[in-house]
């Protein structure tokens, strides 16, 4: 595998990243709600992540930069920078307002020591012949960094599933559209919970000599990851949906009466 399956997932994530970016975008213009513009960037960011994660864009931006792994780079810092966005915005929408200055700052810091520790990382490691992927983790420093750039995922996907779940069932029978979204959300961050499982086993149990066979791996964890995105920009999109249908229904009623 596969650098066919790993087109076909992320070439269909983008496409999908880049209407429900034009989306939120549309939705968060006028509105001050932290939560409404973390959301459009997180599908910004999180668009450029999976575009840059496509083989042929990956291929394409090495030849024009003359980087090795450029692609990968960046797409693992969309991934950081992304679900730091989404924190955000689920801290706007799930806790008091007086703690989310404090929550955002948090998280903002987090975001920020992983990648200060990933970064020079993959510098000092990369050159010609090395890929950041499971096939190269017989090399310590590509096996670190994924561990460090999964570990920063499995904790945050983590929250955002137990806060994405929340906020749906507080939405559930008041506003059934945003409830299912942020149910199908939740859905989401569990199969990112499920990706980083499924490339995280497969390093570690390499280091202790036992991994399981490379070839699933590299089937299981872009589906998986694919399956996330996708989950999640249907989940988020569907609240505007709600939004949208409401204001038609209202506007109906004026011109009704």
């Amino acid at each position: 595998m596969d650098g066919k399956l790993d087109g076909i997932v992320f070439g269909t994530c983008t496409l999908a990243g880049l209407l429900v970016t034009v989306l939120c975008t549309r939705r968060a213009v006028g509105n001050p709600r932290v939560s409404t513009w973390s959301i459009a960037a997180a599908f910004g960011i999180c668009t450029l992540g999976v575009f840059f994660a496509v083989p042929v864009v990956a291929q394409a931006a090495e030849d024009a930069t003359g980087v090795a792994n450029i692609g990968k780079l960046v797409a693992h810092i969309c991934a950081i920078l992304w679900c730091a966005a989404l924190q955000i915005a689920m801290v706007d929408l799930a806790y008091r307002p007086e703690y989310v200055r404090a929550a955002m700052y948090q998280r903002a810091f987090v975001a920020t020591a992983v990648l200060a520790t990933m970064v020079p990382l993959f510098l000092a490691t990369n050159e010609p012949g090395i890929e950041f992927t499971t096939a190269y983790v017989d090399n310590t420093s590509v096996a670190a960094y994924l561990l460090i750039y999964l570990s920063y995922v499995l904790v945050t996907c983590g929250e955002l599933a137990f806060m994405c779940g929340r906020t749906a069932r507080g939405n559930w029978g008041v506003r059934p559209w945003s409830g299912a979204g942020f149910a199908l959300s939740s859905i989401a961050a569990t199969l990112g919970v499920a990706y980083t499982v499924s490339k995280g086993s497969y390093i570690i149990l390499y280091m202790l000599d036992d991994p399981w066979p490379l070839d699933v791996e590299e089937v299981v964890s872009p589906s998986l990851s694919g399956l996330a995105v996708l989950f999640l920009f249907l989940g988020l999109t569907l609240p505007m949906v709600g939004a949208l249908r409401e204001r038609l229904c209202q506007r109906r009623e004026t011109v009704g009466s």
